[in-house]
């Protein structure tokens, strides 16, 4: 091979691995800025990293996108912006978890309204959005989900219902708003057990007799 030629092709080589290093370091660098201006809920910065080639769905090291990130914050505004710069609601992260699900876990309404509105599902098999709002007893988030149609005996991957749920987090409000709606108590998860025993395991006496007093009442 000529000299030349060779000393040309290695010179290139060079020069293309050092541009992919650097653009790849300058994107890493642009993604880490805009997830900065997320968690800090500065809408007009991210906007600017939006247009420097930050990736508005890609996940940061945790495996949560920008749009999970202000579902975790409870910053609306901020979840508001992404959804109408494109975000896609319905990614999950590591844990099978959407941003919709972890704005019913904070008991975020207006957030869960936005999202749902922009595509979110609600309707998924496994982990959804009412078993994350009843595990942490948030009223008006189960009842705006049941009141879009979400399935009030859905079951997660263990055949966990959003009344277990409830009975788990001690709410006896939630679990008492479930029953009102139509909450079958006798759904049995993959141990066998129903939320009554799940009740009385816990030694939630209070949830245990609105339990039964409603099994005696049918």
């Amino acid at each position: 091979m000529n000299v030349k030629l060779a000393n040309f092709q290695w010179t290139t080589f060079v020069i293309v691995l050092v541009t992919f290093f650097y653009s790849s370091s300058m994107y890493a660098d642009v993604q880490e800025d805009f997830f900065w201006a997320i968690e800090k809920g500065n809408s007009t910065q991210a906007a600017e990293w939006l247009k420097k080639g930050a990736n508005i769905d890609a996940p940061n090291a945790e495996g949560y996108t920008p749009l999970m990130v202000a579902a975790q914050t409870s910053n609306l505004h901020m979840a508001q912006f992404l959804v109408e710069a494109g975000a896609n609601p319905n990614i999950r992260n590591r844990y099978g978890e959407t941003a919709i699900m972890l704005a019913s876990y904070h008991g975020q309404t207006d957030m869960v309204r936005l999202l749902h509105l922009k595509g979110a599902d609600i309707h998924h098999d496994g982990w959804n959005p009412l078993l994350y709002a009843a595990f942490n007893g948030h009223l008006d988030t189960i009842r705006w989900l049941l009141d879009s149609n979400a399935n009030i005996n859905a079951t997660s991957d263990n055949g966990t219902t959003p009344l277990m749920m409830a009975v788990r987090g001690n709410h006896r409000d939630a679990v008492a708003l479930l029953l009102s709606k139509g909450a079958d108590p006798a759904i049995k998860n993959e141990q066998g057990d129903n939320a009554l025993i799940w009740a009385e395991k816990r030694d939630h006496q209070n949830i245990v007799k609105l339990l039964k007093s409603q099994s005696q009442s049918k």
